[in-house]
């Protein structure tokens, strides 16, 4: 291959990939610590951490990772929005996400989401290992 096919085929992953915009990241990585809740009483402060063994939001005394518990649920995609209602949102540039459907049981694939929060998966497999669904 010569030097100037190689720079064509260049130029062409460069112009295919500029138009391409970027999906959010699917995993937030306030989702992966293993910091456990300080549950203390009297609790000036509450927030709340993500406990990734539970895959459950808990509250802590002092600075978490989350101000409050649907923040959590929702950023870490816990069980508990699997009982959210779908969203249906509008954004310039959508891309695939995965939902939980109570109605049907299911988790179904709508080409339309604009970010991986609640009940918005990144991915089928997450939601039906989240939801339990069929």
């Amino acid at each position: 291959m010569d030097i100037a096919k190689v720079l064509m085929l260049f130029a062409l992953i460069a112009i295919g990939t500029a138009n391409e915009k970027e999906k959010p990241v699917p995993y937030d990585p306030r989702c992966k610590s293993n910091r456990p809740p300080l549950q203390t009483r009297p609790c000036p402060h509450k927030s709340f951490v993500y406990v990734s063994y539970k895959r459950k939001c808990a509250w802590t005394c002092g600075k978490g990772s989350f101000e409050t518990r649907e923040e959590c649920d929702g950023t870490c995609r816990t069980p508990v929005v699997c009982n959210w209602p779908y969203a249906p949102e509008h954004c310039s540039d959508p891309f695939p996400v995965y939902f939980f459907a109570n109605s049907t049981g299911r988790c179904h694939l709508d080409n339309g989401g604009c970010r991986y929060y609640g009940n918005h998966f990144p991915t089928q497999k997450e939601c039906q290992f989240t939801c339990k669904a069929g």
